[in-house]
């Protein structure tokens, strides 16, 4: 029986023939071959690494609500950590081809990397697992019993990164790097990065304090940071908002933290505040009750014995004239536009003019009526 017998790559370039090539070529033949596939090997393994993180992204995007951001999100912190074991685990290769007895290797690290790998799999299952059940939890106690749920999302999130952090450590120990030391080193390290990262450490403290204040609600209408949206979202690092025309935005914290914040929908109750515009022939004392009987008629005003109304402005081609009345926050846009409509109609009912701004334009004849010129000849 034949043994077949194939040659691997470096077996094949060490057993060119160089004798006729020039003296100084072949005398480096053998180190170039080598650490030329060395570093070919490099290369395969660094483009099968991001294949892997590009399949995780991909399998991620999927599995990601459209209406949630994927940037930062745990999906994405495990394509980089599986690109990274994935560079690790391929490792034997290069160093086989480098001289090193990579079976040795394999024998005396394949178990802890093995079991690095298995940590943090189990830790990225563990915390979205858990992150998802306190958001869902946090959502029935919202909808049940009208709970607020930003203390939930938030610990959910903060959650999330802590066991991520956690299990990165246990996997570095396992891959038999010393406790003590690798404890000096994350302390060395947590320092540096504090010092580098000061405004994203900043956007954390801001993200517990707006957990433990709770100046918002998700699902809250705020204006922050010059934006205004419903709150989808908050994490330790950034807040979401969902603008009217659905777009998505994201802010740090610190910036919501730091900003002055209009939370439209905190109450229950929010009092409308608007303007009329009337003639100044027009009788102002039957205006101002035309305004008050009709506001007062709509069924959606509340409060009508506070409704007030009063001449806000003497303008320049007009009589300003203002109103107060209390609505319910969650239709205040509908009874706004509405109000508009019907105080319109009523002035209309009434002959309560509506004046606006008018150009004249003076055109001088010819003639005896012509206006008069300077004679441009010098006296």
């Amino acid at each position: 029986m034949t043994r077949l017998t194939l040659l691997t790559p470096s077996d094949f370039l060490l057993g060119l023939d160089t004798s006729g090539w020039p003296v100084w070529a072949a005398a480096i033949w053998p180190d170039a071959a080598k650490w030329g596939l060395v570093i070919a090997s490099v290369g395969l393994i660094w483009l099968v690494a991001s294949l892997i993180k590009f399949l995780i992204l991909f399998a991620g995007r999927r599995l990601t609500p459209k209406d949630q951001p994927f940037e930062g999100t745990s999906w994405d912190l495990a394509a980089s950590t599986g690109r990274f074991f994935a560079f690790i685990l391929m490792m034997p290769l290069p160093l086989g081809l480098a001289g090193y007895d990579w079976h040795i290797l394999v024998e005396k690290h394949g178990p802890g990397a093995f079991a690095a790998s298995v940590i943090l799999v189990a830790a990225f299952v563990v915390a979205n697992t858990l992150s998802r059940s306190l958001r869902r939890f946090g959502a029935k106690a919202s909808a049940h019993s009208g709970a607020d749920d930003t203390l939930i999302a938030f610990s959910a999130s903060l959650i999330k990164y802590i066991i991520f952090a956690v299990a990165i450590v246990f996997a570095l120990s396992q891959l038999g790097f010393p406790a003590a030391s690798l404890a000096a080193v994350l302390g060395a390290a947590g320092l540096a990065i504090g010092l580098a990262l000061q405004d994203t450490l900043k956007s954390v403290a801001a993200g517990v304090m707006l957990a433990v204040f709770r100046p918002f609600r998700i699902g809250d209408y705020v204006s922050v940071a010059g934006l205004d949206g419903t709150i989808t979202n908050i994490t330790p690092f950034t807040t979401s908002l969902r603008q009217i025309d659905n777009k998505i935005v994201s802010i740090t914290n610190d910036k919501v933290w730091g900003d002055p914040l209009i939370n439209f929908t905190a109450e229950e109750q929010r009092r409308l505040d608007l303007f009329f515009d009337v003639s100044y022939e027009d009788d102002l004392d039957h205006a101002l009750k035309v305004l008050r009987d009709t506001v007062n008629a709509h069924e959606q005003v509340l409060q009508k014995d506070t409704t007030w109304t009063g001449v806000h402005e003497l303008a320049d081609w007009s009589v300003k004239l203002r109103l107060r009345a209390w609505v319910a926050t969650s239709d205040v846009v509908d009874i706004r536009a509405d109000l508009l409509r019907v105080v319109k109609l009523a002035f209309d009912r009434e002959g309560i003019s509506i004046p606006y701004p008018h150009q004249v334009q003076v055109d001088y004849a010819t003639g005896r009526d012509a206006a008069p010129t300077k004679d441009p000849s010098p006296k």
